[in-house]
């Protein structure tokens, strides 16, 4: 995961709306969310059978997962960062390369932030917030800025639910410190590298929506990923 664009506000009707797109090589094979996981929603990664987006509609919770950068742990065996989203977190890190992890609620959106020899927690308070690979809020995102709340009420069509939201995920430029396009297509060692999946996720307190597209972009397809109701 390279890009989550989120709006916290409690008091709306829906406190959190997240916007996310994937970067990672396009040959690495993944499955379409599902509950691949008891009680987990999200994309599942066929190599290190982990995540880059979790939603537990019970929490009702999502946990979204983005590579940070060096320094690197030694080389050798690593383990995967792709069961953060979807485990108690451990007590010690070392050994993980650097990385993001957003977790969010209704109540309460946190950011660790793990450098590979350091962790930091930040609580973002109310606003649109722009987390990237270079870290939170070190870029700005106009069309995030413009967009209007929608309301995402599950089983409506995704362009009825999320209005301003799926074209927030159409394209368009960071700007800031780090600025680029949102999505990505490029060659990285010979191999293809892009922005291969987006997701949409809403959170109140009584409910949670998921809505998810594959090769993002103005003519992608969304679709609703069904989930049971939130406990609340």
């Amino acid at each position: 995961m390279c890009t989550v664009l989120l709006r916290f506000d409690p008091a709306a009707t829906w406190p959190l709306l997240l916007a996310a797109v994937r970067d990672e090589y396009l040959a690495r094979p993944w499955e379409p969310p599902a509950e691949h996981w008891p009680g987990r929603w999200g994309g599942r990664d066929s190599t290190g059978g982990g995540t880059w987006l979790a939603v537990d509609p019970a929490g009702p919770v999502v946990t979204a997962l983005l590579n940070g950068f060096p320094p690197l742990p030694p080389l050798g065996d690593r383990p995967t960062r792709g069961t953060l989203p979807l485990t108690p977190l451990p007590e010690d890190f070392s050994g993980f390369d650097a990385f993001h992890l957003v977790r969010a609620t209704p109540a309460e959106v946190v950011v660790l932030s793990w450098n590979g020899t350091d962790l930091s927690r930040q609580t973002l308070p109310p606003g649109d917030h722009v987390i990237v690979n270079q870290g939170v809020d070190v870029n700005t995102f106009a069309p995030l800025n413009a967009a209007a709340s929608p309301d995402p009420v599950p089983g409506r069509p995704t362009a009825d639910a999320w209005g301003d939201w799926v074209p927030l995920l159409a394209g368009g430029t960071f700007g800031g410190a780090a600025p680029r396009p949102l999505l990505v297509h490029r060659e990285v060692d010979g191999l293809e590298y892009g922005s291969g999946s987006a997701a949409l996720v809403a959170l109140r307190h009584d409910a949670a929506r998921y809505d998810f597209a594959t090769t993002p972009g103005p003519t992608t397809t969304w679709h609703e990923i069904p989930l049971p109701p939130a406990l609340g």
